[in-house]
């Protein structure tokens, strides 16, 4: 609580004053000697003429404190622009069905991507998903709600495996460079994070563009995601066919996925299981090592439209009362 002018309470001493004299004008104002005055019998007219004065004295003391102008004051953090820039590039090829992280690769990459997003602060992140095929979810933006909504979005049906399946991880990281340099600001970091579960086989040489991401100043995070033992992908049950009419069988070869880490003077982490992806992701959910750049900003709520709605209709009632019920000779 807080006043805006606090000296107008002074004011208030003066309301005593005010009352001593106003008793005195309205007494002075009474028929001396009638005695009709004295022998009024008590009803209800009596009874308000001698509280008028008492309630002239409170809606004055009641205007002073509008006039002082009281306030809650509330202190309200506004976090500013000093986050990152991260594009989170997942691979959402058929081998992220593989269930050897429940109930499948792909969904429990989403569920701790989702988690990293909510821990995120005020870093701006997009989401690009890739195949064969690169597909950009969303460009950079705070709105995590939004984000959030779109990485749960992401499934198998999210592309046509039949066109876009494989695994292009060159692409990814030109597709991810590119967004992020289209909206850099001065200042501000920016990195990608990628997350596969193989070897590149399609599209542009991933050597080459984790370079080109390192010369445009791009931080590079790679995690492998999988186990050295073969596991077979099934979808809805049903097994994924390939063209050579085989199951198909994935298993993480992450020698390509280093190579391309340290070609982009990036790091590269690999998670055998759920516990060790949900650490990385801890530990991805931390990359700033500068504060944010927080300003708390005090914010007044008024009081003084609230007691103004309170005090118009006393006065509009004092009004009323004074005008048709109290004018007539005092006792």
């Amino acid at each position: 609580m807080g006043l805006a002018h606090p000296y107008l309470l002074l004011a208030l001493l003066l309301v005593p004053l005010y009352g001593v004299i106003r008793h005195r004008v309205v007494r002075g104002a009474a028929t001396p000697w009638a005695p009709l005055q004295y022998d009024r019998p008590k009803n209800l007219r009596s009874v308000l003429l001698r509280l008028q004065v008492p309630f002239e004295m409170l809606l004055l003391a009641v205007l002073i404190l509008a006039l002082a102008g009281p306030h809650r004051r509330d202190e309200v953090e506004l976090i500013g622009e000093e986050g990152l820039d991260v594009a989170l590039a997942l691979d959402i090829s058929a081998s992220m069905q593989a269930a050897d992280f429940p109930p499948n690769r792909l969904e429990a990459l989403k569920t701790l991507a989702v988690d990293f997003v909510r821990r995120s602060g005020s870093d701006r992140i997009a989401v690009y998903a890739f195949g064969k095929h690169v597909f950009s979810q969303t460009p950079l933006t705070t709105d995590h709600g939004a984000l959030t909504s779109l990485i749960e979005g992401l499934a198998f049906e999210t592309i046509n495996h039949a066109t876009s399946g494989g695994t292009a991880l060159g692409d990814a990281l030109i597709a991810a460079t590119d967004g992020l340099l289209r909206q850099r600001i001065e200042d501000r970091d920016q990195v990608i994070v990628l997350i596969t579960d193989g070897q590149s086989n399609a599209g542009a040489d991933p050597i080459l563009a984790a370079r080109f991401a390192a010369e445009s100043g791009m931080r590079l995070f790679v995690l492998g995601v999988g186990g050295d033992q073969p596991v077979e992908v099934y979808v809805g049950g049903e097994p994924f066919i390939t063209v050579e009419d085989k199951i198909l069988e994935t298993y993480l070869d992450d020698t390509q996925l280093k190579e391309i880490a340290e070609a982009a003077g990036g790091s590269y982490q690999r998670a055998l299981d759920v516990d060790v992806l949900s650490a990385i992701f801890e530990d991805l959910a931390r990359l700033e090592t500068s504060p944010l750049d927080v300003e708390t900003v005090v914010v007044k709520r008024s009081y003084t439209p609230a007691i103004a709605a309170v005090l118009f209709p006393l006065f509009a009632a004092w009004l009323l009362t004074d005008g048709f019920v109290l004018r007539r000779p005092l006792r």
